[in-house]
């Protein structure tokens, strides 16, 4: 039997093999674009990692924005999406690298900013705490994290009594605001949480400052 990262695998390396899936590719976010412009004069070095960056729309969005910007997948199918949209955009300067969120290949402390779309809501409970120590092992003191997630109004949740979903192989977890306040309030101020509304309704954007422990 496959493990649960396994399917993931398989099931993320088909949706890029056909191109056929859920989710925008061109597009970026605009509450994650909103956050990122604030963060312009927030963040001195500029360093910004995205994780799990997919087809690259919200890296592309964050170079734009003056960031220099490394772009994480552990598709190589998603990297080469994203590399050729960054070049027909005219978008160059991203460093796109093949890695897994739970085993980031950078020293410690080497990015100002980490901005995680849609990664954080594919992994498992149990790989929570692997997922936060690589965040916090890579991140900057008084560093910023950008975290969009599922929220239980995402489609897959509406009517489900359980926070997860397995769909095709993948595996999709919600999180309320208790959820991430939990996860995270020990090592990160939350600036601000934004519910997403309209016909995407279904997210939670949040933006948060790592303190200054060592």
């Amino acid at each position: 039997m496959r493990s649960a990262r396994e399917a993931n695998r398989r099931y993320f390396l088909e949706a890029y093999r056909t191109g056929t899936h859920g989710w925008a590719v061109d597009e970026p976010s605009p509450y994650a674009v909103s956050f990122l412009r604030r963060l312009r004069g927030m963040a001195p070095g500029g360093r910004l990692l995205d994780i799990g960056c997919g087809e690259g729309r919200h890296a592309i969005a964050a170079a734009r924005l003056g960031f220099a910007v490394t772009a994480v997948d552990y598709e190589p199918l998603a990297l080469s999406r994203a590399r050729r949209r960054a070049k027909v955009r005219g978008v160059e300067g991203i460093k796109f690298r093949k890695a897994d969120v739970l085993s980031l290949p950078f020293r410690d402390r080497t990015f100002d900013v980490l901005l995680d779309y849609g990664c954080l809501h594919h992994q498992r409970k149990s790989d929570w705490p692997a997922y936060k120590a690589e965040i916090l092992r890579i991140l900057k003191l008084r560093g910023f994290y950008v975290l969009s997630v599922f929220s239980p109004k995402f489609r897959f949740f509406r009517e489900s009594k359980r926070p997860w979903h397995i769909a095709y192989g993948a595996y999709r977890r919600c999180f309320t605001p208790s959820d991430i306040v939990g996860l995270f309030s020990d090592c990160f101020e939350l600036l601000e949480m934004l519910e997403e509304t309209g016909k995407d309704q279904g997210f939670w954007h949040v933006l948060m400052k790592r303190g200054e422990e060592a």
